[in-house]
């Protein structure tokens, strides 16, 4: 019988053989479970640093917020504090608060300013309106006509100074209609908080408001005549 025969007839006879091969598969499998691990070490790796990545690109609360903030101030409009609470935002008041306090605690933030109304807290930027025509927008947002109308003929007769023309109220950001314009006038002219605002028209019949605090009458309609009549006369 030869050497091949006799092995496969009587395995028993090669013993050394079974360990071989047992030790062939056991280094085999090492080396399989080695190159794994390191696999699943790299891939760990590449998914930690994915979302460290992932984490430094994304845009904080409070950058989403102000910058909506800015956006919406550039279109002349106020932002209610209420917008937040709502989708697509959804945040919680407690957190916006924090959002808020950040905010404003922030250097990069410091075009951001708080407007507080009797219904409402409003929040603009400075880099897209002024002062003055966000106080303007929160009173017509509050529908406080009468205060409205006296706060902008004031503004008018001291900051510039001349009389303020009527039918500035049916543009932005007032948007006045005649019949409320009329019915506003109707109790300024009898309500003691307005007793300075006092009406005034150009000898062509167009119609102004001044306040006395600033100007006599004199003067206001000194200045509406030459606002629409004289000017045109001596260019």
């Amino acid at each position: 019988m030869s050497a091949l025969n006799e092995e496969i007839l009587n395995p028993d006879t090669a013993p050394g053989a079974d360990a071989e091969a047992d030790e062939a598969v056991d280094a085999g499998k090492r080396r399989l479970f080695s190159r794994s691990s390191l696999q699943g070490e790299s891939l760990q790796r590449e998914i930690e640093e994915a979302q460290a990545e992932l984490e430094a690109t994304q845009i904080s609360p409070v950058d989403i917020v102000a910058d909506f903030i800015r956006q919406r101030s550039m279109a002349g409009t106020l932002v209610t504090h209420g917008t937040f609470l709502l989708p697509p935002y959804s945040i919680s008041e407690k957190a916006l608060d924090d959002v808020m306090q950040t905010v404003f605690e922030s250097e990069e933030c410091g075009d951001i300013v708080v407007c507080p109304g009797e219904q409402e807290r409003y929040y603009y930027s400075t880099q897209g309106m002024s002062t003055n025509y966000a106080n303007m927008c929160v009173l017509v947002m509050e529908k406080d006509i009468c205060k409205t109308i006296a706060h902008a003929v004031r503004f008018e007769c001291e900051t510039y100074p001349r009389p303020y023309k009527v039918a500035m109220l049916t543009q932005e950001p007032y948007r006045f209609s005649p019949e409320e314009i009329e019915a506003a006038l109707a109790a300024i002219d009898s309500h003691p908080d307005y007793a300075d605002i006092r009406p005034v028209s150009s000898s062509n019949d167009v119609d102004y408001l001044f306040s006395e605090r600033f100007m006599s009458f004199g003067k206001a309609y000194g200045l509406c005549e030459w606002l629409e009549v004289e000017q045109f006369q001596n260019p």
